[in-house]
């Protein structure tokens, strides 16, 4: 399909953006590859995800995952407790079979866990996690298909603040048709707790695209099975590595798939990968533990099929996904500002080096990170960090002349250098803006600067310290007040630290879009400083 077929069915930023770039479908290694990173996760309207459709929505009365209690399964329950805590096994064998009396149907997961709260919250809530997720895995019984239906609805029944995906799925679409004539696109589920599960979704959710999609079964216990050539032990590899119990019952297909890719070997499974056109790294889950074992063994060592995911010519990747796209992603769970910056403890572990400069931050804003990146760029060896907002996408084009990265969606993407000790360089890139990396810089592309919009006369900011500012998106907030008046100064604080924001002869502003997070920002000299 011809380039001028592609573009002219897709919205104006991503047309300007695809007139910038030079695709060369011939040279599809890492330095001319095509980058998605999303902020948020991929979540529209399907039965699997119900909250997201419109309330007249054409769903079918069904349930996306079904669980039965009997005589069996809690035998089964019974037999193979996963921890030696005898007294929350008994407990939970009197419930169960209380709860057999009286619940002898198919029920959906929320039937069963209002079931079982009604006689025995307490008791529920004692659990352990693994004792938690063994029950409920337990207690799944198999859809018709054995694979997970998912009923196919189109993305305009998704509710409206969804619908900053649409853009997203069309730039994937054409990035992938120009690589190749008939794309394929391969789903990688591993950050989900279970990515049997998971998998049926995303199938579903991106053939919506108009390209072949197919989920690779690459999870931890194959990654494992794999490399020590035990592919009659993946079912025990579940257990161990995923925590992930009674999946050959519930999802025979794709469990069957993920075997014969084991035993398949090492040599097919990366062929597979090179014979994509594109992969996307999905997972509804916020912990990338699964990823990360995916990918590379215990001892940090990259599996032998790390570097071909690294190298497909179009990867994507959602929510915390998108930062293990990086050379590091951070592992820190949220904690306080003011206590990440006192604290200076960062925890890293290696990503697929598809971009080698930066860490990446998603749902940015929305988690309040920057205080977590900055303090990241301090003691660490990267001195480059981008942060992607919710709703929000990045995509990177790369070249050997350099990166043009262009932002599609909802908000916007932060860009922090760090210059010394607690100074570093700010800029914001709102949505339709178009910039360049290149020798270690940011500049926002001359395209997106002459297609700014008029500034408007908003009053300047008031002489004050604003007060908890690495929280609610107040720093969000604060720099586009400062570049929609044109001030050149603003300071805030979090807990003992002072955040002074200040313009530098390198500092630009220019509104890109007319919404509340359209002024881009380049260059603010930012600064910590603890309070005397």
């Amino acid at each position: 399909m011809a380039l001028s077929s592609l573009v002219s069915r897709i919205t104006p930023n991503i047309l300007l953006f695809l007139s910038l770039i030079n695709f060369n479908s011939a040279t599809a290694k890492n330095n001319e590859q095509t980058l998605i990173m999303m902020g948020s996760a991929i979540e529209t309207c399907t039965t699997l995800s119900p909250q997201f459709c419109k309330l007249d929505a054409p769903l079918r009365d069904e349930k996306s995952a079904l669980y039965a209690l009997s005589t069996d399964s809690i035998g089964q329950i019974k037999k193979d407790w996963p921890t030696a805590n005898k007294s929350h096994l008994t407990a939970t064998i009197t419930n169960l079979n209380t709860l057999l009396k009286t619940h002898q149907t198919l029920l959906s997961k929320r039937e069963l866990l209002w079931a079982w709260r009604d006689i025995a919250s307490q008791q529920m809530s004692e659990l352990t996690q693994l004792e938690f997720d063994y029950v409920i895995d337990m207690l799944q019984v198999a859809q018709p298909d054995g694979q997970g239906r998912v009923l196919n609805i189109d993305l305009k029944n998704s509710k409206a603040d969804q619908l900053w995906l649409e853009d997203s799925y069309k730039f994937i679409a054409a990035s992938l048709k120009v690589k190749a004539e008939n794309p394929k696109l391969l789903v990688v589920s591993a950050t989900s707790r279970d990515p049997y599960f998971t998998a049926s979704y995303y199938e579903t959710v991106l053939s919506q695209m108009g390209v072949a999609v197919e989920w690779l079964a690459l999870t931890p216990a194959l990654a494992t099975a794999l490399t020590q050539g035990q592919c009659g032990q993946l079912e025990q590899f579940r257990h161990k590595h995923m925590g992930l119990y009674n999946r050959e019952a519930v999802f025979p297909k794709r469990v069957n798939t993920e075997r014969r890719l084991c035993e398949q070997g090492v040599e097919s499974l990366i062929e597979k990968i090179n014979n994509s056109t594109g992969i996307v790294l999905a997972g509804n889950n916020s912990n990338t533990h699964n990823l990360s074992a995916s990918f590379y063994n215990p001892d940090g060592k990259a599996y032998p099929w790390t570097s071909a995911v690294r190298d497909v010519p179009v990867l994507i990747a959602e929510n915390k996904n998108a930062e293990f796209v990086a050379v590091q992603h951070i592992e820190n769970k949220p904690q306080r500002a003011a206590d990440v910056l006192i604290n200076k403890k960062v925890k890293t572990k290696p990503g697929l080096e598809s971009v080698e400069y930066a860490f990446l931050k998603s749902q940015f804003s929305e988690t309040n990170s920057l205080a977590l990146l900055a303090t990241s760029l301090e003691t660490t060896n990267q001195h480059v960090g981008l942060g992607i907002d919710a709703n929000t996408s990045l995509v990177v084009i790369k070249s050997n002349e350099g990166n043009v990265l262009t932002v599609l969606g909802e908000r916007g993407v932060i860009g922090l250098t760090l210059e010394q000790a607690q100074s570093y360089r700010y800029s914001y890139w709102p949505s339709g803006s178009v910039f360049n990396y290149n020798k270690q810089r940011f500049s926002l592309n001359q395209r997106s600067t002459e297609n700014a919009l008029p500034n408007i006369k908003i009053p300047s900011l008031p002489m004050q310290r604003f007060n908890n500012i690495l929280t609610d998106n107040k720093l969000r907030s604060l720099t586009q007040a400062l570049c929609l008046s044109q001030d050149t100064t603003a300071v805030g604080q979090q807990g003992a630290f002072l955040v002074s924001l200040n313009a530098t002869d390198e500092t630009s502003y220019k509104r890109i879009n007319a919404s509340r997070y359209g002024c881009a920002i380049e260059q603010l000299a930012l600064k910590f400083s603890e309070i005397n």
